[in-house]
């Protein structure tokens, strides 16, 4: 069965063609990054090489029909028609979808519905529908949601301090992001290390979360009714005293738009530095002698590790900590940082193994009680299981 599993995220748009049979094969896979910038590119990898592209100030809508004319033109799709489905990834869908689900009117609405409040992901998501929809029109589409992985965190942790009629009414409780990385790493974890019962990853990228794996389940997350919420990301604040957006628009008269554009993209990383949202960058300007930036590194630091520290007060102890995503997985300097102080719970990283955990580097980075593990996360791969699983069950 030919998959192609689509993940239209923020910032970027990756990609991955597989073979899914009795064996899982990845055919290529692709990233088109630094979207809305000048330096955006495409980078494909297969068997035949890498292939970079260089295209500046790609958008989603041109970024998306780039990757499906390098998918042809790469020789190993003949043409779209070839593949038996795309799976998509779909961030929010509220309440109302929260499984994996072939793609229909009832998908988009739930779709629509949260996309102003998701706006960074929904929108996008839409437009991939759209133009997969017009392009292949009989090929099925499938959509694999983040918020499936969290239906397992008990209800004491999903509620809000909301008027229960509200919060009933519109759906209102936490849901949790980042689930087909979770889902992978939990299933991960578990084959590279017997202390898996307690785990504690990191998914940290242009969207960052922190979320506790109890036994293979999700058991709690900082991200919440959106993707919003929880530690700072890139440009999006993560958790702030809501009553400062009320001040805003009685002190500055700010509108539902402006507050939407500055807590999407205007705020957390670039809004505190002035100069980025992308950790790289900070981490040059701090070398410069560029305070504000520094800052913002400090603070990133701060709230991940506070997470890390109440997942492990509320699991009574972790026995791994993993790092994965785009900083996750590169950054050794951020994920030492980070660690410092945490010894009192076992967690001690080895300077030596961090630095060598870089590029895609899968393994161990501590010689602690708590493991501290570097594990490149598989997003795509979950993605198109789950379209196959699906499909499959459609034949029967």
């Amino acid at each position: 069965m030919r998959i192609l599993a689509v993940n239209s995220g923020g910032s970027s748009i990756k990609y991955e063609l597989f073979e899914i049979g009795e064996q899982e094969t990845s055919i290529l896979r692709g990233n088109i990054k630094r979207l809305y910038r000048q330096d955006s590119f495409l980078e494909q990898m297969s068997s035949s090489g890498t292939l970079v592209k260089n295209v500046p100030n790609l958008d989603h809508e041109r970024g998306l029909h780039l990757m499906l004319e390098s998918l042809t033109e790469s020789g190993y799709l003949k043409d779209l028609t070839s593949l038996d489905a795309i799976g998509i990834k779909l961030i929010n869908g509220g309440k109302r979808v929260m499984e994996t689900r072939f793609i229909d009117d009832e998908v988009l609405a739930a779709l629509e519905d949260l996309a102003s409040v998701t706006s960074v992901h929904n929108p996008p998501a839409l437009l991939a529908i759209d133009i997969f929809r017009r392009i292949v029109p009989h090929i099925p589409l499938v959509g694999v949601f983040e918020t499936t992985f969290h239906r397992s965190i008990p209800q004491a942790h999903r509620v809000y301090g909301l008027p229960w009629s509200l919060s009933t009414e519109y759906g209102l409780e936490k849901l949790g992001f980042h689930g087909n990385s979770y889902r992978y790493i939990a299933e991960r974890i578990a084959e590279l290390s017997p202390h898996h019962k307690r785990v504690v990853a990191c998914h940290l990228g242009s969207g960052c979360s922190v979320c506790a794996i109890k036994d293979g389940k999700s058991f709690d997350i900082s991200s919440g009714f959106t993707p919003q919420s929880g530690v700072i990301m890139s440009t999006r604040p993560g958790d702030f005293d809501p009553q400062v957006l009320l001040y805003l628009v009685e002190k500055a008269g700010l509108q539902l738009a402006d507050l939407n554009r500055i807590l999407t993209r205007e705020s957390g990383l670039l809004g505190i530095s002035g100069v980025s949202g992308e950790m790289w960058e900070l981490e040059r300007a701090a070398k410069e002698g560029n305070a504000q930036a520094q800052l913002a590194i400090d603070v990133f630091v701060y709230q991940v590790k506070k997470y890390i520290g109440g997942f492990a007060a509320l699991m009574g102890g972790v026995e791994s900590l993993v790092f994965t995503g785009g900083i996750g997985e590169n950054d050794a300097y951020i994920r030492e940082s980070i660690c410092e102080g945490l010894a009192f719970l076992g967690i001690e990283v080895d300077p030596e193994l961090n630095a060598q955990m870089v590029g895609g580097k899968e393994g161990k980075i501590s010689r602690s009680t708590c493991e501290v593990w570097v594990i490149p996360t598989r997003e795509e791969l979950m993605v198109a299981r789950e379209t196959a699983r699906l499909i499959a069950q459609k034949r029967r």
